[in-house]
C-alpha cells in the first residue's frame, strides 16, 4: 500500500460518508415539504398560427388565470405539478391555427 492511500476503515472516510448521508436526508425532507399544490389543475387555451406562440399563449393565460383566482405566488408555471401542452390544428375562419391547452395543478413555494 502507498503513503497515501485510506481504508474504508478509516475514520475520516466513514466521517464524510455519514455526513453525506444527513445531508442528503435532510434536504430531501425539506424539498419535500417545500410545496403546497392544489389538487384540481387549472386550464388555459391558446390560438394562434404557429405552434410555438399557441403555447406560449396558453402557457401565460394559465399563469394568469391562477393569479386571478389565486394570487401571485400560485401563478408560477415552472413549480405547479402534473403540467401538461397538449396541441392540436385546427381550422378558422382565418385559416389553419393551433390550439395549445395547457393543464397544471398550482402550487405554492412555503417558507418553513
Amino acid at each position: 500500500m502507498s503513503r497515501f492511500s485510506l481504508s474504508l476503515s478509516s475514520p475520516l472516510i466513514i466521517l464524510a460518508v455519514v455526513s453525506f448521508a444527513t445531508l442528503g436526508t435532510v434536504s430531501l425532507s425539506q424539498e419535500a415539504k417545500a410545496y403546497s399544490c392544489k389538487s384540481y389543475p387549472t386550464q388555459a387555451v391558446g390560438v394562434r398560427k404557429g405552434k410555438i406562440k399557441a403555447r406560449i399563449v396558453a402557457r401565460k393565460g394559465w399563469s394568469s388565470i391562477v393569479k386571478s383566482n389565486l394570487g401571485v405566488p400560485w401563478s408560477v408555471w415552472s413549480i405547479a405539478k402534473n403540467k401538461s401542452i397538449t396541441c392540436a390544428k385546427i381550422n378558422t375562419n382565418q385559416g389553419k391555427k393551433w390550439r395549445c391547452l395547457a393543464s397544471a395543478k398550482p402550487c405554492l413555494y412555503v417558507v418553513q
